[in-house]
């Protein structure tokens, strides 16, 4: 079953609606089956599932509360996701009333200090809107934001290290750090938003969070990178893509590849942002809260590209290799397709599950200068890995609902751009990035020839 169930026909362009990347909600078109009556049976006694997921609860249907996919979203293939807080008509006092109790792991002070200190750190900046950060109301926005971070948004993350740096001492460091501060309340409000949207206070706070947090993170990377700030700046830049993973409403027509936008396709050159601030902060990682964790997630890299063949083409889509100009001598040096086309490969042949699909998310951040210049240009067999990569994500959507925001639509995007090239090997090699975002074309089968190993 396709990610989304939608078809859009050739010519029709400007006619795609925008879609809304809601973070735990489902997109899947349901028909409607009329002119039929309705049945009535008496209801069988059951115990209430009130910690369901939100795909269940929209259904009405009783959910298992299986972690992190129930049994139901599991067999229907919708997209599953649970609610770290609760609502009452998603109003902010709904979201507060369940945050009395702060994490003993996490706090050792009371909501009351924990909301002063907020207030005192992003006071630091001269910029900040005071409605949105001021106690003038019994539960502010900025507390609502840092709750929801810490209960909803780190638990997207698969990897156990990285997720208890956050929960502890990154949220130290942001007490003495503006900028990270405006970051990780970005990141938990823009979670809100996605799980619950409609808001117009939230709205508005994500937006605002996210404009501070980028204009004062700009600002800390005109200096030099000390043992002082490394920890902030190692930790803003983390999260400093999540917005352009995660828009509200995007159309395939926004992509780089079928518009003239000069910064299209910035959201995907901001993921290499932490391989160019670890380089520069060499000298001190070792002294930083991330220090051991980023080792061994390099010991674990290696490990897994041991597996992978070196140089050649063993293993690798013939007609893949060859668009690539790829040969049994090619190595990573002499061919700019060649280590994406080798992850890739890769991590196809990984397990599906949660710590896999955040292994299969890392792709975009590994893509070197030469290929995304590749990619600017929509360079046919860069843009074939990249909607290949795309699609394998599209089938991990259950683990990593963001694809729903920016991959599928770039997906679709790409399919739309290669369509119609007379090549029959890229017509095959669409058929599966095509299927997996919820693109349908004729041109795609059209003059596709069978393939055979």
């Amino acid at each position: 079953m396709s990610v989304e169930q939608r078809l859009i026909t050739p010519g029709a362009l400007d006619k795609i609606p925008a879609r809304k990347s809601n973070l735990g909600q489902a997109v899947f078109q349901v028909p409607l089956y009329l002119n039929q009556e309705k049945i009535y049976h008496a209801r069988r006694p059951h115990k209430k599932s009130r910690a369901g997921c939100l795909t269940c609860k929209k259904r009405r249907v009783k959910c298992d509360e299986g972690k992190p996919v129930c049994v139901k979203c599991q067999k229907y293939g919708a997209l599953c996701s649970y609610a770290t807080v609760s609502y009452e008509n998603g109003s902010i006092a709904g979201v507060a009333s369940s945050m009395q109790k702060p994490e003993s792991i996490t706090f050792s002070f009371s909501l009351d200090d924990l909301a002063t200190r907020i207030e005192e750190i992003l006071k630091l900046d001269t910029g900040t809107n005071a409605s949105l950060v001021e106690r003038n109301a019994s539960h502010p926005v900025s507390m609502i934001a840092f709750q929801q971070f810490l209960k909803g948004a780190t638990d997207t993350v698969a990897n156990p290290s990285l997720r208890a740096v956050m929960r502890s001492d990154m949220i130290r460091v942001s007490f003495t750090s503006p900028y990270l501060m405006y970051t990780i309340l970005a990141v938990g409000i823009l979670h809100l938003n996605r799980i619950s949207p409609g808001n117009k206070t939230w709205q508005l706070a994500e937006t605002y969070y996210w404009q501070r947090a980028i204009k004062l993170y700009q600002a800390a990377l005109t200096s030099n990178v000390t043992p002082q700030n490394v920890d902030s700046l190692l930790s803003t830049c983390m999260f400093m893509g999540v917005t352009a993973l995660c828009p509200e409403n995007i159309k395939p027509t926004d992509s780089w590849v079928l518009s003239d936008k000069p910064d299209a396709m910035n959201w995907l050159c901001l993921q290499s942002g932490l391989r160019c601030i670890i380089t520069l902060a060499q000298s001190y990682l070792d002294s930083s809260i991330w220090g051991s964790t980023f080792q061994q997630a390099h010991k674990d890299e290696q490990q897994f590209l041991k597996r992978v063949v070196p140089e050649g083409r063993e293993g690798l889509d013939p007609d893949l290799a060859d668009l690539c100009g790829i040969d049994d001598s090619t190595t990573a040096k002499t061919n700019p397709y060649y280590e994406p086309l080798r992850l890739y490969t890769a991590l196809c042949q990984l397990e599906r599950n949660w710590e896999n699909s955040a292994k299969c998310a890392e792709f975009m951040g590994k893509l070197t200068n030469e290929f995304l210049a590749l990619l600017r240009r929509r360079d046919p067999p860069a843009l074939l890995i990249m909607a290949q990569w795309m699609g394998l994500m599209c089938t991990l959507s259950h683990w990593q609902p963001w694809v729903f925001g920016r991959l599928v639509t770039e997906c679709t995007a790409i399919c739309m751009y290669l369509k119609n090239d007379p090549d029959p090997r890229i017509s095959r090699l669409l058929k599966f990035p095509a299927s997996a975002c919820g693109y349908s074309s004729q041109n795609i089968s059209q003059n596709t020839r069978v393939w055979i190993s």
